[in-house]
């Protein structure tokens, strides 16, 4: 008689990065799924927003109805978190919050108009995988913008 013994391996419950509910902005998150083409026990992902507008079209895609209704003085932002059981070697490992300086923005992004400043940034935080993006109304985005979006991510937190 063979013994077959399986062990299952459970799935690390992905919680989304809180921002905080403060007066001039709107936040929002989704709901954690698995990565696209795999399961949620190889790669699981969770995407967190905040914005001056209320957000509009999906959570975890590029958010081009709400980017399009940015006024000039308006700004989103998202926070995706993903857990990988083979995360990329690729991505370096840094400190949370990020901050986000002019340097940073390009004009436009694919599909976005160029009045619109972008912001996108990867980075490895303690076990996340995290994707950054910030959508400016104006481009080059106000040193006030900036200050704001930098507040807003500072007062975000990652789950433990």
């Amino acid at each position: 008689m063979r013994l077959l013994v399986v062990i299952a391996i459970g799935a690390t419950v992905l919680s989304p990065a809180r921002f905080a509910a403060r007066p001039g902005w709107h936040v929002g998150a989704g709901k954690a799924e698995a990565c696209p083409g795999t399961s949620a026990a190889n790669c699981s992902q969770v995407t967190s927003w905040a914005s001056t507008i209320p957000w509009r079209g999906c959570t975890a895609c590029l958010p081009h109805a709400t980017v399009d209704a940015l006024p000039p003085n308006g700004i989103a932002l998202q926070i995706g978190l993903g857990i990988e059981t083979a995360p990329p070697r690729w991505m370096r490992r840094v400190a949370w919050p990020p901050r986000i300086r002019r340097s940073d923005v390009v004009d436009g992004f694919e599909g976005i108009s160029t009045r619109i400043a972008v912001y996108q940034h990867y980075e490895r935080v303690g076990r996340y995988e995290v994707s950054i993006w910030g959508f400016f109304g104006r481009f080059p985005p106000t040193a006030s913008q900036l200050r704001a979006a930098n507040a807003e991510l500072a007062a975000a937190r990652l789950p433990r």
